[in-house]
Formats: structure tokens, C-alpha cells, sequence
């Protein structure tokens, strides 16, 4: 993420904690009891026992408002997770490859990056918080992101931890860097590797093109730039995988541009492929077991907008709807100014597969 794009996210992250789908640790993260600028939450602490693969952790979580909190050293000591610190940019990194997270803190709190990319929620379900010198992180960012699925037992308050079943691929981010003195133009990509060369060829194809059109649109842009009285121009590609499981790939680009004025811009695309044979797959065919989901998802998108203020009409359900698969359901997504004004974001809504499919149904079964 490029310095432009990271400042208007953080200022974004700023006004979701002061406007705006948990666990207690008796180990220190590396630096945060002693960093001044961490942003220590009041809360009401109730603890959660934790297990991994059957087996009771020594570490506790902390449950805070309906969400289990994760210590990142249980990431780190039974899970696998390295784990590092940068006191010069206040970051704890863990992990590897394209499922590098990175914590960020800040004096308005901590951002959450994926390989780069910027999560965010407009319900602050993917925020880090430190609580009493410790650094926790949503269960739902393991279960979503990092490949981890648990069981809640509610009698005896814990969650038993375990790995999910992963495709067996690698995912590698490539970089572009077409920079001049017009602009800063910096663009990451997935590659794809671990299949059948025509598979993961026509994948790996797709997201080249795509890096490389937009290289070429930002080019032509900043090419247009006056430089006596504007500023360089930023443009930034990133993307975050959002589902790698079941014979089926999905990931998230988005990409960024500022030529001058408030705020810069994003546009996200999703991308969902069927890793048989590299296809890209449209929402009709994943879910082709529900006759009449075209219906169901439309009435469901504009109670949903209506519910959040935005216009219902336009929230209805596009002949080509931008969407991507998530663990569990899809999601749902319109693009800045589509249907809200651009404080508002990315509007995204999630949507069950038990909601929309035949009960028992896979919605993969006949793409694997």
C-alpha cells in the first residue's frame, strides 16, 4: 500500500473508532506494555478458555462485545505464527507470504494489514485491540482470513481451534512498479502456483492483464498532470484472498488513485476461479442450485441498504453484481458512490450459503 492510500485509510480507521460479522493472556506481547502509544481499551474482561486441536492452551481469550479475542502470541506459540516487532513503524508482523499479517498501532488504534491490504469494517470486526498491555485479534480474522476454523462450547466458555483444509497451491504477490515523475505507481498482483500449468496459466493471466491495464491507465493520467501546481499523482494496486479452499480461489483487488483534490478513489474488483481448469466463475454458477436466488438476493440487498440509509432502489441485485466467495457465504459488494456517498466506503453485504442454497447443498460440489 502506497503512502497515499495508507494515509486516507487510517484517517477512515480514525473516524470508525470515534463514530463508526473476544479472550485474557498471561503473556506480554513483545513491545506493547511499554510502547506509549498503544491505545489501551476499557473493558469488561471475561475469559475464555482456548484449545488447540483438542488440547487446553495455557493462554486465555477474552470475550468483548459478542467477539472472541485472540492473544497473538497464541498465534505465535501454538499456532506457528512468527512473530516480529518494528519499534520504528510500532508494527507486529506475523506470519508469511500473501497471509502476512501486519498490526499497526497508532495513537487512534491499530490498523489490521493482510499482504498488504487494508481490512476494514464498518463494524470494527477485524480490529486489534490491546487490552491491559496485551495485543489481541479477532477470532473472526483467523477463521475469515488465516485458514483457522473453532468450535465454541458455551457451557464452558472455550473454543477449540483447528486448521482448516487448504487447497494445495502457493500464492505469491508480484510487484509492478511503473513510477515517474508524475506519479507514484505501485501495483501488487497474485500469482498462482501448485497446478496444472493451464490452470493456474489462464488465473495467473488474468491478474497480470489486470495490473498491467491499470499500470497503463495510471501512466496515461498522471501523463496529463500540471506539475506547476499539482502534487505527484498516487496510484496503488493490492488484493487479499478471500477463500482458497474446496477446488475454488477468490480474491479481492482493489485499486487506488489520487490525481488531486479531497480524497483519492477505489475500485474493487472480486475474482472467483474454478482451480480445475483455471475458469473464472460468475455468481449464476455458484450458486446454479438456487433457482430463485436472483430474487432472494435482490429483496435481500435492499432491505439490507435501506436498513443502512442508502438508496434500496439502486442496491437491488446488478446484472453482473459484484461479488466474491467468503468462508461460509458470499459477499456482496458496490462500488464508492453506487449506492452511498463516499464516507460510506465500499458498502458489503454477506450472505450465508444456508440462506440462499437447498439445505445439504454444496455450492462447489460440481466446480471441483
Amino acid at each position: 500500500m502506497n503512502k497515499g492510500m495508507k494515509w486516507s485509510a487510517a484517517v477512515l480507521a480514525a473516524g470508525v473508532l470515534v463514530g463508526g460479522s473476544g479472550l485474557m493472556s498471561g503473556v506480554t506481547t513483545y513491545a506493547a506494555s511499554t510502547d506509549k502509544t498503544v491505545v489501551k481499551q476499557s473493558v469488561q474482561q471475561q475469559a475464555v478458555g482456548l484449545k488447540y486441536k483438542g488440547t487446553t492452551l495455557t493462554q486465555q481469550g477474552q470475550l468483548l462485545n459478542g467477539n472472541t479475542m485472540i492473544p497473538i502470541t497464541v498465534l505465535r506459540d501454538s499456532l506457528g505464527f512468527s512473530l516480529n516487532y518494528d519499534s520504528s513503524t510500532k508494527t507486529y508482523s506475523l506470519g508469511t507470504g500473501s497471509m502476512k499479517l501486519n498490526l499497526e498501532v497508532a495513537d487512534y488504534g491499530i490498523s489490521t494489514y493482510l499482504n498488504g491490504y487494508y481490512i476494514y469494517s464498518q463494524t470494527n470486526e477485524y480490529e486489534a485491540k490491546n487490552i491491559n498491555g496485551h495485543l489481541y485479534v479477532p477470532f473472526k480474522l483467523l477463521n475469515d482470513y488465516l485458514g483457522y476454523q473453532g468450535v465454541y462450547n458455551p457451557a464452558v466458555k472455550s473454543l477449540d481451534l483447528s486448521k482448516r483444509v487448504m487447497n494445495n497451491i502457493n500464492i505469491s504477490a508480484e510487484t509492478l512498479n511503473k513510477s515517474n515523475k508524475n506519479a507514484n505507481i505501485e501495483i501488487q498482483y497474485p500469482k498462482v502456483s501448485g497446478l496444472p500449468d493451464e490452470a493456474q496459466q489462464a488465473m495467473n493471466a488474468v491478474f497480470k492483464q489486470k495490473a498491467e491495464d491499470f499500470a497503463a491507465a495510471s501512466e496515461e493520467q498522471a501523463s496529463n498532470r500540471d506539475g506547476s501546481i499539482e502534487r505527484k499523482y498516487d496510484f496503488s494496486q493490492d488484493f487479499i484472498v478471500t477463500f482458497n479452499r474446496e477446488g475454488v480461489l477468490s480474491v479481492v483487488i482493489d485499486q487506488y488513485s489520487y490525481t488531486g483534490g479531497a480524497h483519492g478513489s477505489t475500485l474493487r474488483e472480486g475474482l472467483t476461479f474454478s482451480l480445475k481448469d483455471g475458469t473464472q466463475l460468475e455468481l449464476a454458477q455458484v450458486l446454479k442450485d438456487a433457482p430463485n436466488y436472483k430474487k432472494t438476493l435482490d429483496n435481500m440487498l435492499k432491505k439490507q441498504a435501506k436498513k443502512d440509509s442508502f438508496d434500496d432502489v439502486s442496491a437491488g441485485l446488478n446484472d453482473k453484481p459484484n461479488f466474491y466467495v467468503k468462508e461460509g457465504g458470499i459477499a456482496i459488494f458496490y462500488q464508492q458512490y453506487e449506492i452511498a456517498p463516499y464516507a460510506a466506503g465500499i458498502p458489503t453485504y454477506t450472505f450465508n450459503f444456508s440462506e440462499l442454497l437447498p439445505k445439504g447443498v454444496s455450492p462447489f460440489a460440481s466446480i471441483k
